[in-house]
Parts: C-alpha cells; structure tokens; sequence
C-alpha cells in the first residue's frame, strides 16, 4: 500500500515536471498531467502485483516504461489543447522509468514484491 501512495505522489510530479521542462510535451491546464500521472501510479501499481519478482526485475521496467509512453502518449488525445508527441511520451516514460528501477529495487529488496500463494 505504501507504494501505491508513493506513486500516486511521484507520477503525477514526474508528468508536470516534463510538462514544464519538456517542449514537445505540452498541457494547458494542470488537472491533466496529474490525471495522466494517477494513471499511470494505478496501472503500474497493478503491474507490479502481476509481475515484480524477483527474477523479472528487467521485464517488469521493460513493461513500464512501454506501457508509460503509450499510456502518455495516448491519454493526451482524450484532454482538449494538450499535444503531446511520441517523442516527448518515450522522454516522460524514461524518466518515470528511472524512478521505477529504484523503486522495484527496494521492493524486491524489502521482500514486498514477494507472491502469496493463493487458496
């Protein structure tokens, strides 16, 4: 649960924060970068559950990061003046990623990616 609300903090202040320093990723009003950013934090909360473990350290940032960009990338359609390209998504993923690896670093570390198994 801990990490969920971390990312529910971190991703939606990565987004703005390329918003603000990136060009080609551009949003008129803030309640879009930080939609786009709890997204983000639900889906690869998600993620994590299904596939962080010890073994699938690489997969599981591999699949964050292409999953980042397209959620990015594509959302942007659904909210009216914001432009954002390809380009500028794979750049926001990247740095989402970069905090991803440290935080699958210290989950595995901490034995909170570990699977219970099921009844």
């Amino acid at each position: 649960m801990l990490n969920l609300i971390m990312k529910l903090i971190v991703c939606p202040i990565i987004v703005i924060i390329a918003a603000n320093f990136l060009t080609n990723v551009n949003f008129p009003y803030v309640y879009q970068p930080i939609v786009i950013g709890i997204t983000l934090a639900v889906v690869g909360h998600l993620m994590e559950i299904a596939i962080l473990q010890k073994g699938t350290f690489w997969i599981s940032n591999a699949v964050d990061f292409v999953t980042s960009a397209l959620i990015i990338y594509f959302l942007s359609y659904f909210f009216a003046g914001a432009d954002v390209t390809m380009g500028g998504a794979i750049i926001t993923a990247a740095l989402l990623t970069v905090v991803e690896f440290f935080v699958h670093l210290w989950l595995i570390r901490s034995g909170r990616a570990r699977k219970e198994p099921s009844l």
